[in-house]
C-alpha cells in the first residue's frame, strides 16, 4: 500500500465511521430527550460499558490487532488457523457469557458498586445486564470477522457495521410505547445479530466462511498469542479507563454516569473518525513493510500516521475546548435534558478533550508496537494507565472532591503520562525496527 492508498483506505474507513458517529449522535439524542439524566438512563450508560469494555477485549480492541499481522504472516493453511481462532473464541465467549448470566449480581456489584445502595436500582440493572450481555459474543465475532477484512484492506463494511447498531436502538426507541430497559435490552440484541449476519455474508465474499475444527496447531498460534494477551490490556487500556470512571462515577450523584457518558461519546468522535481509522488502515501495511524490512517506507508511514492523528487530535482538542457548552447545547438541550444537564456534560468534556491529541496518537502507537510484535511493551504501557488512572480518580473524588469532572481529568492525566512513556521508546527502538 504507497501513501495514497493509505490516504484512501483511511478516508473511506472514516467516512464510514463519520455516518455511524451520526447516527450514534441521534441515538443518544433521542435517548437523552426521551429519559433526560434519569435512572434508566444512568443504568443503560453503567450497565451497557461492562459487555462493551470485555468487547474491547476480545473484540475489535486486542482481536483486531493481534489478528490482522498473524494472518499476514501466516500465508500458509490460513483457513486452518482462522477456524482454530474462530473455535476458541466462539466457546470461551459462550462460556464467558453463561457464567455472566448465572451470577449477573456479581458484575453489578463490581462495576456499579454504588447502585447497591438502592435496591431497585440493582435489581433493575441486574436484569438489565442480562438482557444486553450476549451482545459480547455477536460482536466480538463480528470483529473477528472483520479482522480477516482488514487483513485483506478492505476496510468499509466493518466501519460501517456500527450504523446497523444505532439505527436499530433509533427505531425501537421511537416505536416503542415506552422506552424502558426490556426495550433497550432487546434492541442491543437484535441489533448485534444484524451486524453479525451483514459481516459473514462479506467475509464469504472474500473467501472465508468459519468453521469449527478439533484440529490445533500451537506453532500457528504462537505469533497470535504473544500479541493477544497484552493487546487484552493495551486495546481496551482506555475503555477500562472510563469504565473505573464510571465505577466511581456510581457513588456520585444523580446525573453524572449520564454527563460522563455523554462527553465521552463526543471525545470517541474524533478517536473512531481519525485515530481507529489511521490506526486500523497503518496495521496491515507497518507489518508488511517489517516482514520486508523496507525502511524507507515503514518511516513514510509511520510519520503520516503520528503527524495526523496528533495534529487532527490538537484540532479536535481546541475545538471541544472552546466551544463545550455550544455543542452540548446545541446536541442535547431538549426535552428531559435541562440547562444543569448541559453544563455538567461541558465540564467533563472540557476535562477529558485535553486527551485528544495524545489519545489519537496512541492509537496509532498501538499498530506500531503491534506491527513489531513490541507486546510486552504495550502490557506495561496498559498497567501504567490503569493504575494512574485509578489513583487520580481516588485522589480527585475523594480527597479534592472534583465529582465527575476529576474522573475526566484522571483519564486524561493517564493518556498524557503513557503517550511521554510511549514517545520515548520509540525513540530508543527507531533504528531496530526494520533492522
Amino acid at each position: 500500500m504507497n501513501i495514497s492508498n493509505f490516504w484512501k483506505s483511511s478516508f473511506g474507513f472514516s467516512f464510514f465511521t463519520l455516518i455511524s458517529r451520526i447516527f450514534g449522535y441521534i441515538r443518544d439524542l433521542v435517548f437523552s430527550s426521551i429519559l433526560g439524566a434519569n435512572v434508566i438512563h444512568d443504568i443503560f450508560v453503567v450497565i451497557f460499558k461492562i459487555p462493551n469494555v470485555f468487547r474491547s477485549f476480545f473484540g475489535e480492541g486486542a482481536l483486531s490487532q493481534s489478528l490482522t499481522p498473524s494472518i499476514i504472516e501466516a500465508k500458509k493453511n490460513l483457513h486452518n488457523f482462522l477456524n482454530q481462532i474462530f473455535t476458541m473464541l466462539f466457546f470461551a465467549l459462550l462460556s464467558f457469557v453463561v457464567f455472566v448470566e448465572l451470577f449477573p449480581e456479581l458484575f453489578v456489584s463490581i462495576f456499579a458498586p454504588g447502585f447497591q445502595a438502592d435496591e431497585n436500582k440493582f435489581l433493575d440493572a441486574t436484569k438489565f445486564l442480562t438482557y444486553v450481555f450476549p451482545y459480547i459474543l455477536l460482536i466480538s465475532l463480528v470483529a473477528f470477522l472483520g479482522a480477516v477484512q482488514n487483513s485483506k484492506k478492505s476496510f468499509q463494511v466493518v466501519a460501517a457495521t456500527p450504523i446497523l447498531f444505532n439505527l436499530t436502538l433509533i427505531v425501537f426507541a421511537c416505536f416503542s410505547e415506552e422506552l424502558s430497559l426490556g426495550v433497550i435490552g432487546t434492541a442491543v440484541i437484535v441489533a448485534g445479530a444484524i451486524q453479525l449476519l451483514l459481516n459473514l455474508y462479506f467475509t464469504s465474499t472474500l473467501g472465508y466462511f468459519p468453521a469449527f475444527t478439533k484440529k490445533y496447531d500451537t506453532k500457528v498460534l504462537n505469533s497470535f498469542f504473544s500479541r493477544f494477551f497484552p493487546a487484552i490490556l493495551a486495546a481496551g487500556v482506555y475503555q477500562l479507563n472510563v469504565l473505573v470512571d464510571t465505577i466511581f462515577a456510581s457513588f456520585l450523584i444523580s446525573g453524572s454516569p449520564t454527563w460522563l457518558y455523554l462527553s465521552d461519546r463526543l471525545i470517541q468522535f474524533p478517536m473512531g473518525l481519525f485515530g481507529v481509522a489511521i490506526a486500523l488502515v497503518a496495521l496491515p501495511d507497518l507489518t508488511e513493510q517489517l516482514l520486508n524490512k523496507n525502511k524507507k517506507e515503514f518511516r513514510k508511514v509511520f510519520i503520516k500516521g503520528f503527524s495526523s492523528t496528533f495534529l487532527l487530535g490538537l484540532a479536535s482538542s481546541l475545538f471541544y475546548i472552546f466551544l463545550s457548552t455550544q455543542i452540548i447545547q446545541l446536541l442535547f438541550f431538549r426535552g428531559e435534558f435541562n440547562m444543569n444537564d448541559v453544563e455538567m456534560t461541558s465540564l467533563s468534556l472540557v476535562a477529558y478533550a485535553y486527551a485528544l491529541p495524545f489519545l489519537l496518537s496512541s492509537k496509532f502507537f498501538n499498530s506500531v508496537f503491534f506491527a513489531a510484535n513490541k507486546t510486552k511493551f504495550v502490557l506495561t504501557l496498559g498497567l501504567i494507565s490503569l493504575i494512574l488512572n485509578l489513583v487520580l480518580n481516588y485522589v480527585f473524588i475523594f480527597v479534592y472532591d472534583m465529582g465527575h469532572v476529576g474522573l475526566a481529568l484522571a483519564t486524561t492525566f493517564a493518556a498524557i503520562s503513557v503517550w511521554a512513556i510511549a514517545i520515548i521508546y520509540l525513540f530508543s527502538l527507531r533504528e531496530n525496527l526494520t533492522s
